[in-house]
């Protein structure tokens, strides 16, 4: 097998970071939390990012976080985290996010401080010869060598094809929307109908709420279909409602067509029994107490839900019909939906991936280019035939990572964890320990 040199970095490096949004930062800000990542940097780490900048991109989307603000700043908190960290302590948006401890922050802000997040990690590598932060770069495939290494080819905007060669990599690129290959009935392909359709990471951008504020202003009486029950489609339906278009609706022309009630989220099973919520033991986190602590609708989806069940303290929400797909022939759900003057999709993503290489040449296929989960409990990639990688990991948007009752999780769920909480810490320190020991397994052998 030839690689497409040359080769940069001609020692062997431990590990190669593709993505440097939220995801691939975790790894690195659990070690800065576990006084682990001056070591790591040592043995040689490089991060390729895409982008500009490191962070990710939330400042794109107009609505607000469903983390508390103090998950965020926990990253700081540790004594043992580099100076360019601790320094961020004293820094104007630190204090910014602080004023949201316990409060959900808007995303614009989240994206600052996750920008000033990666300049500090930016910071802490440059001290490292061994490692380098290299931006404007896009790895375009990993490969899987005899000798147990990977190689990963990536390629800058201005510069020729390079491999690095390195003990692990870790695969962070983001998810996708899975909307456009979903049916919503037999032979009723969703990307099929005659509205307007904007998926819930178009919309919930600012340009794309300045669209449906028009497409809500200039409505009439036809209905406004968000399909989808999860998190994102309350987020969806409290951002269509806090725009000015939205004052014209009238009772039930905002409809969320769901096949299954959502989970809430509650601090505790007292919290859910005033809310006049059932809570079923299973739903209980054992580590928290919290109720869904996973799995339940937060921040402002939450907010819009109790609004439209009319629970204690709160203005009923007449506005927001709520529908069962299953309650619902096959030609009314077209009517529903072809005569809407928008649907929104909003129907969870799954991992983004690039193309892994055997070591014959062979592009290997992966659960995730299936829309299964990318990858298992231990977070290494997963084929399609189950097998796991022994060294490529998966984080991020969209992996299908399920935590353990461990990490903080409810027993009922069944669902994926896109937690910036659980990228820096229980996660993060999965993949940390995954990369170390196999290294000590090479080096046994």
């Amino acid at each position: 097998m030839s690689w497409p040199d040359p080769v940069r970095h001609a020692s062997i490096l431990s590990t190669v970071i593709i993505g440097g949004g939220p995801g691939g930062l975790g790894p690195l800000l659990w070690a800065a939390q576990n006084d682990r990542l001056p070591g790591w940097l040592e043995k040689g780490v490089i991060l390729l990012e895409r982008g500009g900048r490191l962070g990710g991109s939330l400042g794109r989307y107009g609505i607000n976080s469903d983390s508390l603000g103090g998950s965020y700043l926990e990253c700081l908190a540790p004594d043992v985290i580099p100076d360019p960290m601790r320094r961020l302590r004293d820094d104007g948006v630190t204090a910014d996010m602080a004023l949201y401890r316990d409060a959900y922050p808007p995303l614009p802000l989240v994206d600052r401080y996750m920008g000033r997040i990666g300049q500090a990690i930016t910071e802490i590598v440059a001290r490292h010869p061994a490692s380098e932060i290299r931006l404007r770069t896009e790895a375009r495939s990993v490969h899987l060598r005899p000798d147990g290494l990977v190689a990963v080819v990536a390629s800058s905007r201005d510069g020729p094809a390079h491999t690095l060669i390195a003990r692990a990599a870790v695969v962070a690129v983001g998810g996708r929307q899975t909307w456009r290959d979903q049916t919503l009935a037999p032979g009723f392909p969703i990307a099929d109908c005659r509205a307007r359709l904007m998926p819930s990471n178009e919309l919930l951008s600012h340009e794309g709420l300045a669209e449906a504020n028009e497409i809500l202003r200039t409505a009439g009486d036809r209905r406004v279909v968000i399909v989808g029950g999860s998190h994102s489609a309350y987020a969806v339906a409290w951002a269509l409602l806090e725009l000015r278009g939205a004052r014209q609706l009238g009772d039930g022309q905002l409809v969320i067509l769901q096949r299954r009630p959502p989970r809430v989220f509650y601090p505790d099973k007292a919290a859910a029994e005033v809310d006049d919520y059932p809570v079923d033991p299973g739903d209980i986190c054992p580590r928290t107490g919290r109720v869904n602590r996973m799995g339940g609708l937060r921040g402002h989806g939450r907010d819009i839900w109790r609004r439209i069940m009319a629970r204690p303290g709160v203005t009923a929400e007449t506005r927001i019909a709520i529908l069962d797909m299953a309650d619902l022939g096959d030609a009314d759900l077209r009517t529903l939906i072809d005569e809407a003057a928008l649907v929104a999709p909003c129907l969870g993503y799954r991992s983004a991936t690039i193309p892994i290489i055997d070591e014959h040449g062979r592009r290997l296929a992966l659960r995730a280019d299936a829309d299964g989960d990318s990858v298992g409990d231990d977070c290494r990639l997963v084929l399609a035939d189950g097998t796991a990688l022994p060294n490529v990991y998966g984080i991020g948007l969209g992996t299908g990572f399920r935590p353990t009752l461990a990490m903080g999780c409810e027993p009922n769920f069944s669902g994926q964890a896109n937690s910036l909480w659980l990228y820096q810490n229980d996660i993060g320190g999965t993949i940390y320990r995954g990369i170390h020991e196999k290294k000590a397994a090479l080096a046994a052998a």
